[in-house]
């Protein structure tokens, strides 16, 4: 039997120590001059579109211009950001994976039956930075990214269909399993009738993940026996 795995990054894979964040708040005081841009925003679980188009508003920048055309200050803000992240990934030292990842993935990945991709609120370029730090994208050949402004569970729905052509499978639904530590990534497991696993290596702990519905629950990844027995 054939199993998807779509995994979340931050506070899932890897700890990030504030780097996305940070290089989101100097992109932005390097494009307007307004420190701490991204100050009031809950970032959890969010698309990169709909974090950056949300900091533009609360700032009174507008998103579109008056022919209705996106402001190209967005785009301009996306190039600042990835090279601040650039600099900050560059100044991290040792491991950013949660604890058990770097295991599990090799573990998964030696499995013939085991197919793990990203659902990722990053945009592509930040989140194959990030995982860059432990080497981690080669774990990932495809999935689907905070590029555009959906719900999370298009996202989902766009990381399956991606997948399934990548791989030239298509994969039951009862074997699909979205993977995160936060709440809207289990409502999208909930949403689109699919499996979900919630880990308490982000901002909720493993009693809120399991309010929110999620079909399984772990602390962190390293019991690598109890997350196979799963499947």
């Amino acid at each position: 039997m054939n199993y998807l795995l779509i995994w979340d990054i931050d506070g899932t894979l890897i700890r990030t120590k504030g780097v996305g964040k940070r290089a989101m708040n100097t992109a932005f005081y390097k494009l307007f001059g307004i420190e701490d841009g991204f100050g009031p925003i809950n970032m959890a679980g969010m698309l990169d579109a709909i974090i950056v188009r949300k900091a533009f508003e609360i700032h009174n920048i507008p998103v579109a211009l008056p022919d209705g055309r996106e402001n190209t200050d967005i785009e301009r803000f996306y190039e600042l950001y990835i090279e601040a992240l650039s600099a900050e990934i560059s100044m991290i030292q040792g491991s950013i994976a949660c604890p058990g990842v770097l295991e599990l993935l090799e573990t998964l990945h030696r499995k013939d039956n085991f197919y793990n991709v990203l659902g990722t609120g990053n945009i592509e370029a930040g989140a194959r930075l990030k995982l860059s730090v432990d080497n981690m994208n080669r774990y990932f050949p495809t999935g689907s990214f905070g590029n555009r402004q959906i719900e999370r569970y298009q996202l989902i729905e766009e990381a399956i269909a991606n997948s399934e052509e990548y791989f030239k499978m298509t994969f039951q639904r009862d074997k699909i399993f979205v993977i995160g530590d936060t709440p809207k990534d289990v409502e999208c497991g909930n949403k689109l009738g699919i499996k979900s696993i919630g880990v308490a290596t982000g901002n909720y702990n493993k009693k809120q993940l399991s309010e929110h519905g999620a079909d399984y629950v772990f602390e962190n990844f390293s019991d690598i026996t109890s997350f196979l027995e799963i499947f």
